[in-house]
């Protein structure tokens, strides 16, 4: 019998808050503002490019993404677990998208397989996951050295077309036999259409502008009302 999926992406679908955000302030506010500070600055050039339209939104949130793991440098397992948990429990949790939640559980209950797949740090995302009980998550691995995290990612940033490539892999690991056209994607971004390709039932969820007129061009079911 063939497994039907759900597809959850976290930042801004799951709740309205921002993961890479919420981990600036955490480093600031414990010894760590200037990799918080050199973080942000790094991205100024970029959001401007992409405010111009010079660049493609994929383009722009692959280094925001893998920029993330400067805030992990130098950092064990365990002093990032402990960050993760704060970030986590405080911010993402409170900030949740209820009536998204509801759909989570519904697919729960109605047996689906449940997947979180976001850019976030997989041991971050590897909590939340926990948290919501899910059956797997896809993030974006760090690179650890000699028991402390060095401030890079394991390519590829999860994001865009790799959150499809990696969405599959994950399930074919698993020996999980997916019925795409009955399975189900959230998501609040147009840099997000990899999973909405993937399945039958795309839903954006407070979408970007963007995904907003996909959505509307192809009569897609939408949670929440856009940005």
């Amino acid at each position: 019998m063939k497994t039907v999926a759900a597809l959850f992406d976290c930042d801004g679908t799951i709740y309205s808050a921002q993961y890479g955000r919420q981990l600036m302030n955490y480093s600031s506010e414990n010894g760590r503002a200037v990799s918080a500070q050199a973080y942000y600055l790094s991205l100024m050039p970029l959001y401007f490019l992409r405010k111009a339209k010079l660049i493609s939104d994929e383009t722009y949130h692959n280094p925001v993404i893998s920029r993330l793991a400067w805030m992990a440098k130098g950092l064990t397992e365990g002093e990032f677990l402990k960050a993760s948990e704060e970030i986590i429990h405080s911010h993402l949790i409170p900030a949740e998208r209820t009536e998204v939640i509801a759909r989570l559980r519904d697919h729960q209950s109605r047996g689906h397989a449940t997947l979180l797949v976001s850019g976030m740090p997989t041991p971050s995302l590897t909590l939340l996951g926990e948290h919501y009980k899910v059956n797997g998550v896809v993030g974006t691995k760090l690179e650890m050295k000699d028991g402390k995290y060095t401030g890079r990612i394991i390519p590829p940033v999860i994001t865009g077309r790799a959150k499809d490539t990696h969405s599959r892999k994950f399930f074919s690991s698993n020996n999980m036999d997916v019925d795409w056209e009955a399975s189900y994607a959230y998501a609040d971004s147009i840099t997000d259409t990899g999973l909405f390709n993937m399945v039958g039932h795309p839903i954006p969820v407070y979408p970007d502008g963007k995904l907003s007129l996909l959505a509307q061009s192809k009569n897609w079911e939408v949670i929440g009302t856009p940005k």
